[in-house]
């Protein structure tokens, strides 16, 4: 019984440390509020406009859904998901890896 409960606090205090998170000083929330998020919606405003210009041409490329699918996920969707969905203050881990695409 001794080595059951032993077993059981260990498990539970190796995982304690996957919930902690650091909290954004009020310093970064007001610059996240004040200057980062307009800039977010301009980024959307313009990068929906590129889109749509680019969108006649990604239709010629070799796949065009792939194309099409990686357009309107870096002109679109990561600066929805920036300005949108992050907490306030929250600067790190917005966008995805890296993708290398070999040919």
């Amino acid at each position: 019984m001794k080595r059951f409960a032993i077993s059981i606090l260990v498990v539970l205090l190796s995982f304690s440390s996957l919930q902690a998170k650091e909290v954004p000083s009020a310093g970064a929330m007001m610059f996240d509020a004040v200057a980062i998020r307009p800039l977010g919606v301009g980024s959307i405003l313009v990068g929906s406009t590129i889109f749509f210009v680019a969108l006649p041409f990604s239709f010629f490329a070799p796949s065009p859904l792939e194309s099409l699918r990686q357009t309107s996920n870096r002109l679109v969707i990561y600066p929805v998901r920036f300005t949108f969905q992050r907490p306030i203050g929250d600067f790190p881990g917005y966008m995805e890896e890296i993708e290398y695409v070999e040919e």
